[in-house]
């Protein structure tokens, strides 16, 4: 029972409880009347004072007892005059109507929040009680620092000198000249100067956008190395924390705000308006990085079925793998894609990169399986793909191995990797057939593609056309072919993996996102939407000012400061800038690095993101490494079922990488600055936001004011119908009619008045009556007499001898 009433009790509205206690109220108000007019006809006898007999009387009558027991004063039937009648029917038909109304009337009333007039917020900060809040290093404790790469010779050297640095770095090559060594005079000082902050914070100013020096790592310690002259610095950190990757909603956690739609981490050191008992709305402008994916379905399946026998040696439960022509090979276009015509920062050409992609690693795949041949070989004097020996829904049995974990998602740079070419995946290999691979491919042929797509390597130079782009082959989460559970790898079942050859952007972007504070809830904080910054017209007046580092330093391991610049520094020397919405981020997969491969410095905003992207191409995404959370959907059925849905389609595939970065990055980097300024130290005044508090309004269903307009209606005939007897009845409404009406009905005043005609009247003044006719005692059985007279009876024989009428009085 327990359980019920809860459910019972949240289901009811004001208007309800309202109602309800009305009803009550109503139900009360003829029950003791009722009730006590009961109790009073008991303590009423038949001998009493006049005074008595008129409180008594009215008493009586005013109950509904007259109208239950259909005694002579309920008007029915009778010689009463019909107009007399009908107009004292109308009282209880009004009392009914009342009580209709009062009831009724309640059930109608609601309430909904209402936002008051906007005015300026006092904010304070929150705290953060989940593992993202817990795993968050107290800030202010580690200054931002970084290591520069040098060049030597043409080689690469572990220390240079960072740009705005005063560090000196002395290179002394070997007697032998074989290799050289680092030496560091006046130490190495990893700090960042006072000059690159002022640029590359000089954008954002006072507002709530976070800059550059805003973003850090989510975990920070400090470390002593020989190669920075014995120094302690602070590093950053990772540990992955926890999966946002089923919520599929905005989430609010310590520094960040987790796009879990669509995938995308911004910027905000949280806080909410103080003192406001309901909360309220309000927006800020917040800085976004976010992922950009895009897919192309290659048109090949890898299809398989779960072996009813496990191979006990090796664990291995996949059989029959075999990949599938879906149209990849039979129904290619065999022209060549054009050369990518890269934009930079315009615009990152991702579908046209995986196209190429894939169109890279089919023509590839093919000519290993010999279906068709390369491009033109003149000792053959054949063009290529001169001819085609594939259809659609051809089966080519590929090799397997237990690690290659066919019953998951899997995202890899390595294209062709289903071929298993050389170091594509570890363990004892079953299946399969020995290809006569007429044309010599090897896995190089195939590594090639990532960098193509991918267009830039180490050795490019840091500028701003040189965007990061990540690029691999996703295989999607297998689906069942065979018509039974979807979620269900029953033996001897059969499965489907597409296959998509997808790349993936970053930038950085400027959003507006509308919060809601709810003081009184268990979340106090939620976001209810995140939409693009809105410009002007003329974009590129009112777009931000992005800058970037450029000293013709090359990839290898650099990454420079970007961020909003003021346009004052659009033409300082060493610095290149853009304006427009966006700002696609700076790198290049081809050094490989990750978040789990250790981090170097404390400057999170020039590297946490591409880190994050080649953590999930390479660690995450492909064979799932030591990763703690499960974000290929190996253990969890439900990530399984959201990437099934998902990898089906190459338009929604790209969502996977999307979501799967924005959990690393989640865990790897907090933004600083919210309303309050960096760190929430009050640089920025809190008056500077407008919130709209959050207030109530009563609403009502006008259904329900159906019994209260008749029972308005009514009141208006009647107000009518009295200023008719005031003004068109000759007078005879009024309040002395009324009184005289009153007094001559008051059942005291006529018995006195027939009783003892020589000392009352009907008409006597009230005092006058009660003084010299109310203590006079009357005893009222068949019919009213004076105290101490007994009536005297005739049978009546005309009536059947059982009535009587009175015929004179005697003295006891």
């Amino acid at each position: 029972m327990s359980s019920v009433v809860p459910r019972l009790v949240g289901e009811l509205t004001v208007g309800h409880v309202a109602g309800i206690i009305a009803a009550c109220v109503v139900i009360i108000r003829f029950l003791c009347p009722a009730v006590i007019t009961y109790v009073l006809a008991g303590l009423l006898r038949d001998t009493e004072t006049a005074s008595t007999w008129t409180v008594a009387s009215a008493g009586l009558q005013k109950s509904v007892w007259p109208t239950i027991l259909r005694t002579d004063s309920a008007g029915s039937g009778g010689a009463a005059r019909t107009l007399i009648r009908v107009t004292c029917t109308a009282f209880p038909l009004m009392a009914l109507l009342c009580a209709i109304t009062g009831v009724v009337t309640p059930l109608g009333l609601g309430e909904e929040p209402a936002t008051l007039p906007a005015r300026a917020g006092t904010f304070e900060y929150i705290t953060d009680d989940s593992a993202y809040g817990l795993g968050t290093s107290i800030r202010g404790r580690h200054s931002p620092s970084r290591l520069c790469p040098g060049e030597h010779l043409n080689r690469l050297a572990p220390l240079g000198t960072c740009p705005y640095s005063n560090t000196e770095v002395v290179y002394v090559d070997a007697p032998d000249g074989d290799g050289f060594s680092v030496e560091l005079p006046k130490g190495y000082d990893t700090s960042i100067p006072d000059e690159a902050r002022d640029i590359f914070s000089s954008g954002t100013g006072r507002s709530t956008v976070s800059n550059f020096f805003d973003i850090e790592w989510r975990q920070v310690s400090s470390e002593v190395s020989p190669n920075r002259g014995d120094e302690e610095v602070s590093v950053g950190m990772f540990r992955p924390l926890e999966s946002s990757i089923l919520d599929n909603k905005y989430k609010v956690i310590e520094g960040l705000i987790v796009d879990a739609i669509n995938g995308g981490i911004g910027f905000r050191n949280h806080t909410v308006p103080a003192g406001l008992s309901r909360g309220a709305y309000w927006e800020e402008d917040i800085l976004f990085v976010e992922p950009s994916t895009a897919c192309v379905n290659t048109n090949l399946t890898l299809d398989f079925g779960i072996s009813p026998v496990r191979n006990a040696e090796s664990n291995d439960h996949i059989a029959d793998l075999v990949l599938t022509d879906r149209g990849g090979f039979s129904q290619m276009n065999t022209t060549l894609p054009p050369l990518l015509v890269l934009n930079g920062q315009a615009e990152p050409e991702l579908q046209q990169r995986a196209y190429k992609s894939a169109w890279l690693n089919n023509a590839l795949t093919m000519v290993y399986l010999n279906v068709t041949n390369e491009k033109d070989k003149p000792r053959q004097g054949m063009k290529s793909f001169s001819y085609m020996d594939s259809v659609v829904g051809k089966e080519f049995p590929m090799p397997h191995s237990s690690t290659d974990d066919y019953d998951v998602l899997r995202l890899s740079t390595v294209f062709g990797n289903y071929l298993r070419l050389g170091l594509s995946s570890s363990g004892s290999v079953s299946g399969g057939r020995n290809y006569s691979n007429p044309f010599n491919i090897s896995e190089s042929d195939f590594d090639a593609i990532s960098t193509i797509c991918a267009g830039t390597v180490s050795a490019n130079p840091v500028n701003i056309t040189n965007i990061y782009v990540g690029c691999g082959l996703l295989r999607g989460a297998p689906r069942r072919t065979d018509g039974g559970p979807l979620l269900q790898f029953e033996s001897g079942s059969k499965w489907s993996s597409p296959l998509h050859a997808c790349a993936s952007s970053l930038r950085a972007t400027i959003k507006t996102v509308r919060f809601q504070s709810n003081s009184t809830g268990l979340v106090p904080l939620q976001v209810l939407s995140i939409t693009p910054k809105t410009y002007a017209a003329d974009e590129e007046a009112d777009a931000p000012l992005w800058g970037l580092e450029d000293w013709g330093l090359r990839l290898n391991n650099f990454s420079p400061i970007w961020g909003l610049v003021s346009p004052e520094y659009a033409t300082r020397k060493n610095v290149t800038t853009v304006r427009k919405p966006d700002f696609h981020l700076i790198g290049t997969p081809d050094n490989g690095l990750t978040l789990e491969g250790g981090l170097q410095d404390n400057l999170a905003g020039a590297s946490f993101a591409q880190f994050a992207m080649n953590t999930v191409y390479r660690t995450v995404g492909d064979v799932g490494g030591n990763w703690p959370i499960d974000l290929r959907g190996a253990a969890s059925l439900s990530v399984f079922q959201r990437w099934q849905n998902l990898s089906q389609d190459a338009a929604t595939a790209g969502a996977i990488i999307n979501l799967m970065w924005t959990d690393v990055a989640a865990s790897a980097v907090v933004g600083t600055r919210g309303v309050l300024g960096e760190g929430n130290s009050g640089t920025k005044p809190a008056g500077e936001i407008l919130v709209q508090p959050i207030g109530s309004r009563i609403t009502f269903d006008a259904r329900y004011g159906v019994p209260a307009a008749i029972l308005l209606a009514w009141l208006g005939v009647i107000m009518l119908a009295a200023l008719l007897c005031t003004c068109c009845c000759g007078g005879r409404a009024g309040f002395q009619t009324l009184r005289r009406r009153i007094e001559q009905l008051s059942v005291g005043r006529v018995f006195t008045t027939f009783l003892f005609p020589q000392e009352s009247t009907l008409t006597m003044p009230a005092k006058q009556w009660r003084v010299s006719n109310g203590p006079k005692i009357v005893t009222v059985d068949v019919v009213a007499r004076r105290a101490g007279e007994e009536p005297m009876y005739a049978r009546n024989e005309q009536e059947g001898g059982d009535t009587y009428g009175l015929i004179d009085w005697r003295k006891r």
